[in-house]
C-alpha cells in the first residue's frame, strides 16, 4: 500500500509560493534589515561625497601651491644665491676682523711710540723681546725724556716705563735707555686722578 503525505506537499507548495520579502507583520526583521541597509548605504554615500569633495579641494590647493612654487622658483634661487654670498661675505669679514685683532708686530709698536715722541728727542734703537720693549735715544734736555716717559705711560698699550740709564755727553746731549712692557691689547682706561 502506498501512503501519500499530502500535508508535506501542501507545505512545500505553500513555501514555493511564498514571496521572498513579505510585507506582513510577521516579517518585522526584514524591515529592520532593509532599514539598516539603507542607512548604511546612505552613510557610505554621504561619507564618500564628503571625502571626494575634500579631496578635490585639496587637489585644487596643491595645484595652486604648485603654481605659486613655480612662480617663486626664480626668487627662491635668488635668495639662495644671496644667502651663499652673505655667508661668504661674513666669512671674509671675520677673517678681516681676526687679522685686525691679531695685528701684532712692529707696525703697532712703531705707531704707538711715534705718537709718544715729544719734540727735542729722537730714538737711536728699539729692541723687542717677547713683550719687553727697550728704547734708546737722545734728547736736548731732561724734560724731553720725562715727557716721553709720561707719554708712554699714558698709552693703553704700554705699562709704566722705567728709565734705566740717562747721562749727559760732551755735546750737552742726554742719552737715555728705558724699558717697558708692550701689550697688543689695550688696557682699560684708568680713572682720572689714579696713576698706574
Amino acid at each position: 500500500m502506498i501512503k501519500i503525505n499530502l500535508l508535506a506537499e501542501a507545505r512545500a507548495e505553500k513555501a514555493a509560493r511564498a514571496p521572498v520579502i513579505s510585507l506582513g507583520v510577521g516579517n518585522i526583521n526584514n524591515y529592520i534589515v532593509l532599514a539598516l541597509l539603507f542607512v548604511a548605504l546612505g552613510y557610505v554615500g554621504i561619507t564618500y561625497w564628503r571625502l571626494s569633495s575634500t579631496l578635490s579641494k585639496l587637489q585644487a590647493e596643491v595645484a595652486e601651491a604648485n603654481r605659486e612654487y613655480e612662480r617663486l622658483k626664480p626668487i627662491i634661487a635668488e635668495v639662495e644665491q644671496f644667502k651663499k654670498k652673505n655667508a661668504e661675505l661674513k666669512r671674509k669679514i671675520e677673517v678681516i676682523e681676526k687679522l685686525k685683532a691679531d695685528q701684532y708686530g712692529p707696525v703697532r709698536i712703531m705707531d704707538e711710540v711715534s705718537k709718544a715722541l715729544p719734540e727735542l728727542l729722537w730714538l737711536t734703537n728699539m729692541d723687542l723681546k717677547d713683550t719687553t720693549l727697550t728704547i734708546r735715544g737722545q734728547a736736548f734736555n731732561e724734560n724731553a725724556v720725562a715727557n716721553f716717559i709720561a707719554n708712554l705711560a699714558g698709552s693703553p698699550f704700554f705699562q709704566e716705563p722705567s728709565l734705566q740709564i740717562m747721562q749727559q755727553d760732551r755735546a750737552n746731549l742726554f742719552s737715555f735707555s728705558l724699558s717697558c712692557n708692550f701689550s697688543y691689547v689695550p688696557a682699560a682706561p684708568k680713572p682720572a686722578g689714579q696713576r698706574g
